[in-house]
């Protein structure tokens, strides 16, 4: 008997009205999978209410079980899939449990150049955005979307390659292209989408950031800030989310963005964990819900967490490191929370399959995954979060977007 069927037998509409006080009520459907109280609202009507209740949302939203997002373009189509997450290390598995296939389409100008990417999850909504720099904002359990307004000015992801490969001689601390987009949310509740984008100003390197909040109809644009030892060429990942700021890597150093005073700073990184040794690896992530970045060099892996100051909790030295990750034909894709305390490492072997590797037993867990050189991934927490909350509707002219489910 599934979860709905075994609820509707411990609740029937006449029970619940005589015997069951709603707090109970509350306590119970909070704790069901999401699919299962999308099938309840149609039970009555006082159902339908308790769970549309701003104060059951958040509720379930702190219950909501962890799922994993990968989303991987394959031309036509733009795949995202969403699956819950099985862990199995004593069996050397990392089982996922497939929700739901999104085919993401522009139907306004479909082609190779209009391919849409993954910046990020927030309480159930997912912020996508493409190569032209349209956004968009959509949770897929309640099958609602955004459109973001169009950004002014600027290149886009394509951007203008002569800046790339030297300069286009526009003047200094122009906008040249997009470097990295993110999203996240402030203590206030304010859901924010972060567009970093670069000029050159010699010999340093300016980033020019754009904040676009949800519920408004415009960008804003922030005091540019200067940055040495930047490559040109590179473009960064989206940023990582953590407890209402974002983080990215640039230039060898750690840079914060506060989403509640939108300042944008440098902060402090783990020693030696950002050095310039032309073999090494960093990403940022998230573990135990603080900020945490997997390191790798010629001498093994180190993962170290952000708590009062960086602590390393998990080294790796390489005579210990799993043969597959002893080659350089890898590269690492997210870091996740495991079973039992455990740290999970998914990376993406030959540029054709995702493997998981679980840092603290060295084992490889199995996903039964084929990935490419597209492939993002991020986690994902289910959510009733519905974007009509949001007054203003942004729209792009003419555009449309369809997510076929």
């Amino acid at each position: 008997m599934n979860d709905y069927h075994q609820t509707l037998v411990m609740f029937t509409p006449s029970m619940e009205d005589d015997v069951i006080p709603e707090n109970l009520i509350l306590e119970v459907l909070s704790r069901l999978p999401v699919k299962t109280i999308i099938r309840c609202k149609f039970v009555c009507k006082k159902w339908r209410d308790l769970v549309s209740d701003s104060y059951f949302v958040h509720l379930h939203l702190s219950r909501s079980p962890p799922c994993l997002m990968f989303h991987q373009y394959d031309f036509p189509s733009s795949i995202l899939e969403l699956a819950e997450v099985e862990y199995e290390v004593d069996y050397h598995r990392l089982t996922l449990h497939h929700v739901k296939t999104l085919n993401l389409h522009l139907s306004a100008d479909p082609g190779p150049r209009e391919w849409i990417s993954l910046v990020g999850s927030v309480n159930g909504l997912i912020c996508l955005r493409s190569v032209r720099d349209s956004t968009y904002v959509f949770n897929p359990v309640v099958e609602e979307y955004m459109i973001l307004p169009l950004l002014q000015g600027c290149a886009g992801s394509l951007g203008c390659w002569a800046s790339t490969l030297g300069g286009c001689g526009r003047i200094s601390g122009c906008c040249a292209r997009t470097l990295s987009y993110a999203f996240g949310v402030s203590k206030a509740g304010e859901y924010k989408v972060i567009r970093l984008c670069c000029g050159w100003a010699e010999p340093q390197f300016t980033v020019k950031i754009e904040v676009c909040t949800l519920g408004t109809d415009e960008w804003r644009s922030l005091r540019p800030t200067h940055i040495v030892n930047f490559k040109k060429e590179l473009e960064l990942e989206s940023g990582v989310f953590v407890n209402s700021h974002v983080y990215w890597i640039i230039g060898g150093q750690i840079y914060n963005f506060d989403l509640d005073t939108e300042t944008f700073e440098l902060t402090s990184s783990p020693p030696g964990a950002l050095g310039d040794d032309q073999e090494s690896m960093q990403m940022l992530g998230v573990l135990k819900g603080s900020l945490s970045l997997f390191s790798w060099t010629s001498s093994g892996f180190n993962v170290w967490v952000m708590k009062e100051s960086w602590y390393k909790a998990i080294t790796v030295i390489q005579e210990n490191v799993n043969p597959v990750l002893q080659s350089l034909e890898w590269k690492p894709v997210l870091l996740i929370d495991g079973s039992e305390g455990t740290s999970v490492l998914i990376f993406l072997q030959k540029g054709t399959t995702l493997l998981a590797y679980c840092l603290n037993t060295n084992k490889i867990l199995d996903l039964d995954l084929q990935g490419n050189f597209w492939t993002v991934m991020s986690s994902y927490h289910p959510s009733l979060v519905r974007l009509q909350n949001f007054e203003v509707r942004a729209k792009v002219g003419g555009q449309q977007v369809s997510f076929h489910i």
